[in-house]
């Protein structure tokens, strides 16, 4: 690997620590506003070995927020946009794009190894809960982001188990529904405590901010939730972050 795309993480962690980062697989579920900035940091931070997720298309009301989304990408699969901009930036990259749904019936397919973590940047709370379920019972560590939308101040985004979340509806939901399915600690998070006028009042429909208008997807309402290029895009910085020093975390718990 040419250390020189890298130097400055080098200068800054240490060589031995982009070799690490260099020999690392990550799986990043979700190519909308976080998931892009997350696998920005990824790929900028010299992680070859990532997997991306998502079976959507570039639209028009992506542009205002995720970074995979101008002119020139409408109408193109995230994953294969994804795919390209992250050899744009590091060409001895492996990229395996998956254009498939999260569910239960595809995790076998999403989660094979080798995986060492897990970023969930889904918007959507069915396959949300699928996935985390899904990585918990395969014992696969897993960093997720909750709801970005609706808030403006960027100095309440934070990090913590999922279980100490508070203030945010998403949270606050899928903390409730894994509980019941037997899910406890483990699952870390980016959240925001900021407070959001937002309730989930109907088990039926689901938030999704991906489009400006209701539509049904998969046979699911899914609701248009206002959101900002800046903090979206925290979120997904955050992940990434904390993806970076989770792997790092890791690989010197098992280095002699």
């Amino acid at each position: 690997m040419d250390m020189r795309r890298f130097l400055r993480i080098g200068r800054l962690l240490g060589d031995e620590s982009v070799h690490m980062l260099s020999e690392c697989h990550v799986t990043v579920v979700g190519m909308g506003a976080v998931g892009s900035y997350a696998l920005e940091v990824l790929a900028r931070s010299g992680v070859r070995h990532i997997r991306v997720v998502d079976f959507d298309t570039v639209g028009i009301t992506n542009i205002n927020r995720q970074l995979l989304a101008t002119e020139s990408t409408l109408g193109r699969k995230k994953v294969e946009v994804a795919r390209q901009r992250v050899l744009d930036i590091n060409p001895e990259a492996h990229v395996e794009s998956f254009d498939i749904f999260a569910h239960e019936e595809s995790l076998d397919t999403i989660l094979v190894e080798p995986v060492d973590l897990v970023l969930d940047a889904i918007d959507s709370v069915a396959p949300k809960l699928a996935l985390l379920e899904g990585v918990y019972r395969r014992n696969i560590p897993v960093i997720s982001s909750m709801g970005a939308a609706l808030r403006t101040d960027p100095s309440r985004i934070t990090t913590g188990d999922l279980m100490d979340t508070y203030g945010c509806p998403l949270a606050k939901h899928i903390r409730t529904k894994l509980r019941r399915r037997g899910i406890d600690r483990g699952i870390m998070t980016v959240f925001s405590p900021e407070p959001v006028n937002f309730h989930y009042e109907d088990p039926e429909r689901e938030t999704h901010a991906e489009f400006n208008e209701q539509i049904l997807d998969r046979g699911r309402v899914r609701r248009v939730l206002g959101s900002l290029p800046s903090i979206t895009g925290i979120f997904g910085l955050r992940l990434g972050h904390e993806a970076v020093f989770s792997l790092l975390d890791m690989k010197r718990i098992v280095t002699p």
